[in-house]
């Protein structure tokens, strides 16, 4: 995985972050690592233009941009033809057997639908439909509908070519968002967003899905994450300050506990480490540049920086690849001593060394 970046930076420029993607008169944002780190999304923000592209960069080839296809297709389908779009985001990679990225995309800014990569349209209806999630087995989809009105959550058969999607909640006191699956079973986190807060819910059982409630605190409880091993979860709460985002762990079932404050909201929610012992994240802190920081979550107390040698920070996302090293990548303003920072940039680094690390 990456191992580019040692051939061509050199192995005492691992020390630091490394920018990965050429000049744009836009934002960087986003990054996703592919499950086995062997590609890279991230968009591009263009503000003036209301626009945003969707890229994928994967080494030893070109940079390619991700566009929409003209016909519906299935896993299997060959290409169609690439069509112009506004905006194309919220990519969501399968599983490395698969190897495909799903993403949503509109050339309205108005009704997004889902697309299979290099393939077409999965989802047809009005109403926009985003927030995809991949199981871990890469046959089923959740995603975020707004066809019915409000928002709700739907599971789509990708092994079945032609099923419709099937709505897995109906309530309709809540709007449903930020659905994640876990990364070793099917277990199914998400947002209802009400207009007195948001709280976390969880659906053991697409199948037969019967949400029970995870949070129950005072104003909004967002993007959820998975730890790697499916024992806790993590998430941004605002309900001790409303002008705050703080970083919490729990167990299902126990109570939750913070273990950063004042902390930028990840594109992907919360960004753990594959040992399932540590969470990296952004301070909100212009007066620092946004620092990098990794918390354990047994112990707040030795939170430490991570040396990035980046401002501006962002969005994150951390994969380990086939070397056994951990890798950040990070949408960032620049470094340290460039001596102009325009537009936010994808820069990647190792957060670790050794074969096997975690």
């Amino acid at each position: 995985m990456i191992a580019f970046i040692a051939t061509t930076l050199g192995a005492a420029a691992l020390a630091q972050a490394n920018l990965i993607s050429p000049e744009y008169t836009g934002n960087c944002q986003a990054p996703t690592w592919s499950r086995d780190g062997s590609k890279l999304a991230y968009e591009v923000n263009y503000h003036d233009k209301k626009s945003i592209d969707l890229y994928v960069y994967e080494p030893g080839r070109n940079m390619r941009q991700v566009l929409p296809m003209e016909r519906d297709a299935n896993l299997t389908s060959g290409y169609g033809q690439a069509q112009p779009t506004q905006v194309a985001h919220q990519p969501v990679w399968s599983p490395p057997s698969i190897g495909r990225l799903i993403y949503s995309s509109s050339s309205t800014q108005m009704d997004f639908d889902l697309y299979l990569e290099r393939a077409g349209a999965l989802t047809h209806a009005k109403g926009s439909d985003g927030d995809p999630t991949w199981s871990n087995d890469g046959r089923w989809l959740v995603f975020t509908s707004a066809r019915t009105g409000q928002g709700d959550l739907y599971v789509l058969d990708l092994f079945s070519a032609g099923s419709p999607p099937i709505q897995l909640t109906t309530d309709s006191t809540t709007a449903e968002l930020d659905p994640i699956f876990a990364l070793n079973d099917q277990r199914l986190l998400y947002v209802a967003h009400t207009d007195n807060g948001d709280d976390i819910h969880l659906i053991s059982d697409i199948h037969d899905p019967k949400p029970e409630a995870v949070t129950t605190l005072p104003r909004s409880q967002v993007k959820p994450s998975w730890s790697p091993d499916g024992q806790h979860i993590a998430f941004y709460s605002n309900h001790v300050f409303l002008d705050r985002n703080d970083l919490y762990v729990m167990k299902l079932g126990s109570t939750p506990y913070p273990v950063a404050q004042g902390v930028l909201k990840n594109h992907l929610g919360p960004s753990w480490t594959p040992d399932s012992k540590n969470i990296v994240y952004v301070m909100e802190d212009s007066a620092s540049f946004n620092p990098i920081q990794t918390v354990p979550i047994h112990n707040p107390d030795l939170t430490r920086a991570i040396p990035s040698d980046t401002v501006g920070n962002g969005d994150i996302d951390i994969v380990k690849g086939t070397d056994g090293r951990v890798w950040l990548a990070i949408a960032a303003q620049g470094r340290v001593d460039d001596p102009v920072r325009d537009f936010k940039r994808i820069y990647v680094m190792p957060l670790s060394e050794k074969e096997n690390a975690q």
